[in-house]
Order: C-alpha cells, then structure tokens, then sequence
C-alpha cells in the first residue's frame, strides 16, 4: 500500500470491511499485537523491515489502523509521535520507490509535454546547463501537477519556489513528496481524532497496544521524554481553549447561562485541569486526585466567575445551580462534597462539538484550529501538543546555534 489514506485504501476500506469502525472490529481477529507493534519496533535501528515493505495492501491496512486505534486512547503524546514518525518512514520509503505518486491522497497528475511552454520547461529544468549532472537535471524535471485550490491547502512556502499555470502548481518529485507528508499529517490527525470518540466501543485489544506503544515510545523519547510533556495534570493554559470556551469564560446572556457554565464550562476545566487524556469515560475525581483542594481553589473559583459575568449573574440568579455544578462533577446533588462522594453521579465529560452546534449554536464560532476537531478537550490536548512540539524545535535550534559559536570561538582560539 503506498498511502494508507489514498484512494485505493479507502475504496478497500468501504468494499471490504463497511467502513472505519467496521474495520476496527474486526482487526483484532487478524492482527496480533506483536504484529502491529512491528510497524514501530524497528524506529530506533532507523532501517524499516523488509517484511512491513512488503505486506500485501489488506495486511498493511489492518497493522496501519491497528495502531491508529490504539491511539484513540492517547490522541495527542508521545505514543501518536511515535506511530506518525515510524508510518512515515515506511510510506516515505515507499513512495520514493514507486514509479508514480498518483493514487496517493494528494491529488496529483503527471506533467504531459505539451502542459507547459518549452521555453518555460528549459527555463525552470534547466535543460541546457551542460555542468549539471543527470541527477540534479532529473531533480529539477517537473513531474505533477495539483489544481491551485488544493495545492494551497497544503503549502506553507513561498509561491515563487513553484510554477503556476493556468490555475495549476507544477512540481518537481521533491516537491510533491513535501506536498504528500503534509497531506499525510493532516490525514492522520484528523484520523485520529475520529477515533477519540469511539474509543469507549472499542475493543480492549487497541487498549493494550496503547500500552505497549507507551512501553516503545518512553523508551524511543527517553532523552527528551521531560521536555516534551504528556497530557497530564498540569496547570491550565487558557490562551490553549477552544473559542467556545473562551466565550463560556466571558459570560454569556441567560438563554446559553445554563449550558455555556454548567455543562460546557464544568467538564471541560475540570478534565483539562485534572485529567486532559483519562483513559475512559466512566473514570471517577477522585480516581486523579487525592484531595479536592484542586476543585475548590482552581476550578470552581473560574466556574463562579464566569457565572458571575453572565447577564444576569447565573448563580445569584439560581444559587441553587452550585449544586449541579458539583453534580456534572461527580459528586451528587450536593453543595458540600467530600472526595468519598465521587462517582455519585457520573464526571460529565465535554459534549462534543456537533452537540455544542445543535444545543447551544451562538457558542460555537470556530477558529482556523477548529478543522477536523470533533470535540473541545481534543483542540486543547492538540495546541498543547503543538506548544510542546515547538517549544522542543525551537531549543534544539537553540542548542545547535550555541554548539555553532562555541565552534567558532574554539576555532578563533586556535
């Protein structure tokens, strides 16, 4: 299989198995364990296996999203780096071998001759440039095409690095390998994502290769295991939250006050500041801490305020509603709750977006982070995920120009 999102693998998904979650029920009769922790194992040698370049298109598929529903229990840490790092050197590998890229999950056409001016095609292949070797000529040669519209939905660079003609980008084979890594990045996001919210009907096969990928992945990440972060406790980082529950935290008029406060607000803090990635639904409070002073001196103040903000005030207005405060939480209908009372009543968790969308339309105004996120603690555990990753980019760019000047100086010395 050359590209697990392509079109051949979605038609092998929809006409032999019914569909994704079809598919994921059915793995766990054809795909042991061991068979799929194969497809990360050999990450650290650097060489992928003979035997995982060769699986038939089936096999490949059924190990590929083995791993994809294992990471449904861990959308965003170091697992999911790890089966993304280890899934693009295999397809990567793949693609450089293959005669065509076509079929891959970016659009592509190859270039016929008479796309493009000859005096254009000299110009930019530098056809008459005697001193390049054939491999750099053949490194120039514009091979594909993709339509503007679907080119720009990928390319973070600069449009005079690309050709354009008549409403299409023209590519070097280089250049269309970047275009299908960011494709494939984004299709496995957004895969993942989907998963996170049928994780509870899933098998407790992919829960134990979660497990295990967490073995790999803390072993691979050791040396930058600390600096890179897992979505644990931590305090909240309220620049992170998705545009609805900024809306929630500045007050809202008293059609949305229940919703926005009781049930959006409530679950969401409380998870993101206790238990961002829990690893299923039913986990309790008191399940993540050992006292409740966390609830009481971190979350329920924020939740007050933001009652407070509302016009009118939602708790002067119903003080009765402290009490379901407290009930979304976890702990009963109560206004006084000890740890003990945990799992009187079930921790809500967020209610995913579409529910937002069709029971309370004004709070949801999505940002450009929004796309292919289906529900609100997954748009915090994902910008948590890309501070993190870039927190580690930008002090190993640090570290490599300390290392730099150090060289420099050693140099002057001499």
């Amino acid at each position: 299989m050359l590209d697990p999102f392509g079109r051949e693998a979605r038609k092998i998904v929809k006409d032999e198995f019914g569909g994704i979650t079809e598919l994921l029920m059915v793995i766990p009769s054809y795909v042991g364990i061991d068979a799929a922790l194969e497809r990360v194992r050999w990450i650290n040698s650097g060489e992928v296996p003979k035997g995982i370049l060769e699986l038939d298109d089936v096999r490949d598929l059924l190990t590929f999203y083995a791993l994809l529903g294992a990471l449904a229990f861990s959308p965003y840490g170091l697992e999911m780096e790890l089966v993304k790092e280890a899934s693009l050197g295999i397809y990567s590998l793949k693609i450089e071998t293959a005669e065509t890229m076509e079929g891959t999950s970016v659009p592509l056409e190859a270039v016929r001759g008479d796309y493009i001016p000859p005096r254009d095609r000299a110009i930019l292949e530098r056809t008459h440039h005697t001193e390049l070797s054939p491999e750099e000529k053949k490194n120039l040669r514009l091979e594909y095409r993709i339509h503007l519209s679907k080119f720009l939905e990928l390319w973070d660079g600069s449009l005079k690095e690309v050709y354009i003609r008549k409403g299409y980008a023209y590519l070097t084979r280089g250049q269309a390998v970047e275009l299908w890594k960011r494709a494939f990045e984004r299709n496995f996001d957004r895969a993942v994502n989907l998963l996170y919210e049928v994780r509870d009907e899933l098998p407790g096969y992919y829960f134990r290769l979660y497990e295990e990928l967490g073995k790999i992945a803390r072993e691979h990440f050791k040396e930058r295991l600390e600096k890179m972060g897992r979505a644990e406790a931590q305090p909240l980082r309220f620049d992170l939250f998705p545009p609805c529950v900024k809306m929630a935290l500045g007050g809202v008029p008293a059609g949305l006050r229940n919703y926005a406060i009781t049930v959006l607000l409530t679950s969401f803090l409380s998870y993101a500041r206790i238990c961002p990635n829990p690893p299923r639904r039913d986990v309790r409070i008191r399940d993540c801490v050992q006292d409740l002073s966390v609830v009481e001196k971190e979350i329920m103040p924020i939740i007050i305020e933001a009652g407070n903000r509302c016009s009118p005030p939602l708790f002067e207005d119903q003080p009765h509603e402290i009490k379901n405060i407290w009930y979304h939480l976890g702990f009963g209908l109560t206004d006084k709750p000890t740890l003990e009372d945990s799992g009187n009543s079930p921790w809500y968790f967020p209610p995913n977006c579409s529910k937002i969308r069709a029971n309370a339309p004004e709070l949801c105004k999505p940002d450009r982070d929004c796309r292919n996120i289906k529900n609100p603690l997954t748009y915090y555990l994902r910008k948590l995920y890309l501070e993190n990753r870039k927190r580690k980019e930008n002090e190993q760019a640090e570290g490599a120009e300390n290392e730099g000047k150090g060289a420099g100086m050693e140099g002057e010395g001499k």
